[in-house]
Formats: C-alpha cells, sequence, structure tokens
C-alpha cells in the first residue's frame, strides 16, 4: 500500500524522505531534544528479527522478540508524561521498562539494542562512575543515590518500592524550572533493576552522553524553549537518512547483540551559526 501520497508524518522526516527537510539541528542536552522519530527503535528491532503484531486501524506498535520472550509496545496516549514505551517479558513480567513520550529515542535504543545482549551484569559504581565522568553530580539521599545532569534537568536515580524485599528500580525524571519556583514535568522514565543487565548500562550510557541529537524543525517540544542550545548541522538530512539505513544493514547482519559501527564525523564546512532555543 502506498502511503507516499498522504501528508504524513510517516513519509519523513529524515529516515525515509529527506525532501521536506531542508537541514538539521544538532541539540542539546540531548535529554531535552524530543522524542524524535520512534523507527529509530522500532525499525532496529524489525530488522534484528523481531515480529511485529500490531492491529491495523489502531494506534500502536506491537513487537515480539525472535524468540518470543520479550514484548514492546508502543501506544502514545493523551498524557505526554505517561508511559508511551512498555518493554517487559512475554510471560511473567519479572521486570519492565518504560519511557514517557518525550524521551528521545536514542536513549530508549541505548535499551532496546541491548535486549538480547549476553554481556554481565554491571556494578552499580560502575553506572554512578559512568555518570560522574560525562559531568553529571553524585547526591546521596538516605540509602538511595542520584545523579544530576549538567544542567540540573535531569535526574537520574535508583529507588526502591516499600516493601519487605524491596525492588530495586532505576528511574529518570526530566523537567524545567518555572519562576514560580515549581517544575514542569518533560519525561519520566522506569526500568526494574532485573532488566537485562547490557540493556540498563545502555540505557545510562545513551542518557548521560553529551553528544547532541539531530533534530528538524517541529521536533524539539515547545516546552523546552529557551533550555536547548542547537547548531545547524553538517550532516545532511540525506546522510541521516543513509546512516539509520545502515544502522538497519548492521542489525540484519549481527542481530542486537552488536552496535553498528560509528560513523565517520562529515567534513569541516562553513561556521556554524548558534542559536538558543
Amino acid at each position: 500500500m502506498s502511503h507516499e501520497r498522504f501528508y504524513s508524518r510517516v513519509n519523513g522526516p529524515t529516515l525515509h524522505q529527506f525532501d521536506h527537510v531542508r537541514w538539521l539541528d544538532e541539540v542539546t542536552p540531548r535529554h531535552l531534544a524530543g522524542g524524535g522519530d520512534p523507527r529509530h527503535v522500532t525499525e532496529y528491532l524489525l530488522a534484528s528479527g523481531w515480529s511485529n503484531h500490531s492491529v491495523p486501524g489502531y494506534p500502536h506498535v506491537l513487537l515480539e522478540s525472535p524468540d518470543q520472550q520479550l514484548h514492546l509496545t508502543l501506544e502514545p496516549q493523551l498524557d505526554e508524561h505517561d508511559a508511551w514505551w512498555r518493554i517487559h517479558p512475554a510471560e511473567d513480567r519479572a521486570w519492565s521498562a518504560q519511557f514517557g513520550g518525550h524521551t528521545p529515542v536514542e536513549i530508549i535504543a541505548g535499551f532496546t539494542d541491548a535486549l538480547n545482549s549476553t554481556a554481565p551484569r554491571p556494578e552499580e559504581t560502575d553506572l554512578w562512575r559512568l555518570a560522574a565522568s560525562r559531568g553529571w553530580a553524585m547526591q546521596l539521599a538516605s540509602r538511595e543515590r542520584a545523579a544530576l545532569s549538567p544542567d540540573e534537568t535531569a535526574y537520574l536515580s535508583r529507588v526502591s518500592s516499600l516493601v519487605e524485599t524491596p525492588i530495586w528500580r532505576w528511574t529518570v525524571q526530566v523537567s524545567i524550572p518555572l519562576p514560580d519556583g515549581r517544575h514542569r514535568w518533560i519525561w519520566n522514565a522506569s526500568i526494574d533493576e532485573a532488566a537485562p543487565p547490557a540493556a540498563l548500562t545502555g540505557f545510562v550510557a545513551a542518557l548521560t552522553d553529551p553528544e547532541p541529537l539531530l533534530r528538524d524543525e517541529g521536533q524539539t517540544p515547545g516546552l523546552t524553549f529557551g533550555f536547548l542550545d542547537a547548531h545547524r548541522s553538517l550532516v545532511t538530512p540525506e546522510q541521516h537518512r543513509l546512516r539509520h539505513l545502515q544502522r538497519l544493514k548492521n542489525a540484519q547482519r549481527h542481530g542486537p547483540l552488536e552496535q553498528a559501527p560509528a560513523t565517520p564525523p562529515p567534513p569541516q564546512g562553513p561556521p556554524r551559526h548558534r542559536k538558543r532555543r
């Protein structure tokens, strides 16, 4: 079925059709860059052998891992702060991971790309050390540890449920300050510590990565205006599309256990024009 005649986001902005986008911006901090294109996550999993069980006519995505042990659900909610993305085992629900609608897909992919990895469980201190090495400020409250992003809008914490045998989970709360001293929530995430170790590590690594994310006009949430730094990228929309296609080829070739090789940086061009959003 052809969709190219329709005025729809499925035709862009950069993963398939690039004529509609004149340029891309490099946006920091990445946790405020907006959700982006969900196909960065879903098409990679499909290329890795996941199966699609979505119901035609209903606005959701249902994916199942090749061994039928894991489920991913993407269901947009009326409230953008609710969990849009949910990943968990298909049967016992021994753990779950949930991400709000404005969670950048590149950060979610840090988790989902590594779901089938057999890497050993990381030490908790190693994850905090990773965040600290990237400028996140360590904090300690009672038994719970936390880290605050350099711009102080993202809060990573490890918390426990209030039961006799506590269940530990990693949570992220992203918010921006308001003039009256309150905060406006942008997105939340929650990952049970029982989730696959490499996936948890991949999420923390993607969250704290200082590298900018690529976005075109309209992809960053208006709520973050004034808190983003953006400048014109030397990466063209066509180059961005080709990178995505290469990412899918790597997934088909190696499966989800291996990460795509780093793309060489683009050649140096004219001076960049900075702007503040």
